[in-house]
């Protein structure tokens, strides 16, 4: 944890420019710590440099979100030819032992841990500095920091930490919630959770005053020129996508009646018109179509080079490797099977999300729009309704007599015309992978399931569940410090 600390402070300084122009953040690597706190727009910057930071490829621009943790979740069809596929055949195997996965995976706790401490910074920092702050604001910057903290511990408990189904209270990671530059303790995944649930009711506390609530998301800059700072809420963790967040916290942690109450606030809220279901017109029957189905998305980052995702990773042009599914499985399975699996050609996320060059069938939802302006062709989903959907039918008493209500629901919203008659567990991860393929959740889903990992319509390519595939070993930096 020694160079994580060192490294924080410039996580803070030194933004990158990856993310749009409406975070209005300029480098100020200079300005001192007493300056960055003497004023509201201080803490502002501080703050919206974790937001940019949260794009990087270490993070959710990468390692967390279409790359490394998809390769993990058997999103891609992977190779054996290291010529072609570099060192992706070791993590198709789950060797996290080799240098380059080891390397990567220290990283990637290393920036996430350098970014939660600097959520704890500017937590410690407004205490007592409210006066400086516009009425209301001081409370918006607290919850989405504490929102930030849980959600990036979240993701490293489910990465590193053990299968939570099984073992909660073997030892996980560390929950920092001050700038203390003495390393904590590994703690039990149980308490993990509960520090988590902590910090996301505190923020949904400071955040009842979120204009998203009474005004909705906001997705452009004010008519009157002012401050965009209570704007552009879906691009923030506005009230809502912290409710979300917990949703998918205390699904992962088995409390089906508290993940519940959570996703239908959301889904109350989404009825009202805050994030309504992407028009047909918008993704169907347009040269230029809305391909992540923006209205939807309860929390994105904003890449404004979001483009650069798709040409690294799935453009048809690219001459080593490609990331793209198994033929078989997308058209047999995923998008095929009917009632057996739920898969119908005709779903949305099918007809934009996919197109045909030659044989073969890649993935565009990160790929330009032709308005490369829009803001929507900057957004990296983070949070979205549908997983909310899926959520309350994960999390009824009784999934196959009570679950397909919500599912169908969603389905219909997709294009598609029949009906499930019941719903399996099957059933219901074929949906998952429909609606969050590429954003970085198949493997937690794996995880919090111990189930086979589908990678393949041939059953026997399949991934069967082990702790060696399910438990990352913790980095050396951590390693090191426990020692």
């Amino acid at each position: 944890m020694k160079h994580i600390i060192k490294t924080c402070l410039m996580a803070a300084a030194t933004l990158g420019s990856a993310c749009s122009n409406w975070l209005d953040v300029q480098p100020y690597d200079q300005i001192s710590e007493e300056q960055l706190f003497s004023s509201e727009e201080g803490f502002q910057k501080l703050l919206n440099g974790i937001y940019i930071e949260l794009c990087s490829t270490e993070l959710y621009g990468g390692s967390l979100g279409p790359e490394m943790i998809e390769v993990m979740g058997g999103a891609y069809e992977i190779g054996d030819d290291a010529v072609k596929w570099g060192n992706y055949p070791d993590l198709k195997r789950y060797d996290y032992a080799s240098d380059y996965w080891r390397d990567r995976l220290d990283a990637t706790w290393n920036k996430a841990y350098s970014l939660i401490l600097n959520c704890n910074k500017l937590l410690e920092g407004i205490d007592g500095k409210e006066s400086l702050f516009t009425a209301g604001h001081a409370a918006i910057i607290r919850g989405e920091a504490l929102a930030l903290r849980a959600m990036l511990h979240f993701d490293l408990l489910r990465l590193f930490g053990p299968v939570y189904s099984q073992h909660p209270e073997a030892l996980a990671i560390p929950y920092y919630t001050s700038r203390t530059t003495t390393p904590e303790p590994q703690l039990p995944a149980s308490e993990v959770i509960d520090k988590i649930i902590v910090d996301l009711t505190r923020a949904r506390a400071e955040l009842s005053g979120d204009p998203v609530i009474t005004e909705g998301t906001l997705m452009s800059a004010d008519p009157s020129g002012s401050s965009s700072f209570l704007r552009y809420r879906a691009l923030r963790l506005n009230y809502y996508a912290v409710t979300a967040l917990e949703a998918r916290v205390q699904l992962y942690a088995g409390n089906r009646s508290k993940a519940l109450e959570r996703a239908l606030e959301v889904i109350r809220a989404a009825d009202k018109g805050i994030f309504p279901f992407v028009e047909r017109s918008a993704v169907i029957g347009t040269e230029d179509p809305d391909r992540i189905f923006s209205t939807e998305v309860l929390f994105a980052l904003t890449h404004n080079n979001r483009n650069q995702i798709f040409l690294d990773y799935f453009s048809p042009t690219r001459t080593t490797f490609v990331f793209k599914m198994e033929s078989a499985l997308i058209n047999q399975v995923i998008y095929g099977g009917g009632q057996t699996t739920g898969g119908y050609q005709d779903d949305y996320r099918n007809r934009v999300g996919w197109s045909t060059s030659g044989s073969s069938r890649y993935f565009y939802k990160y790929a330009d729009m032709e308005n490369t302006g829009a803001i929507e062709n900057t957004m990296i989903p983070m949070l979205r309704l549908g997983e909310m959907y899926l959520i309350a039918a994960e999390a009824q008493s009784d999934v196959l007599a009570n679950g397909t209500s919500y599912v169908n629901i969603l389905r219909r919203y997709r294009g598609i015309s029949t009906s499930l008659e019941s719903l399996t567990q099957e059933q219901l991860i074929y949906e998952y992978i429909r609606e969050l393929y590429g954003e970085g959740q198949l493997f937690y889903l794996y995880k919090r399931l111990y189930t086979t990992i589908i990678r393949s319509a041939t059953a026997s390519q399949n991934t069967l569940p082990s702790s060696n595939v399910f438990v990352v070993p913790l980095p050396d930096s951590e390693t090191d410090n426990i020692q």
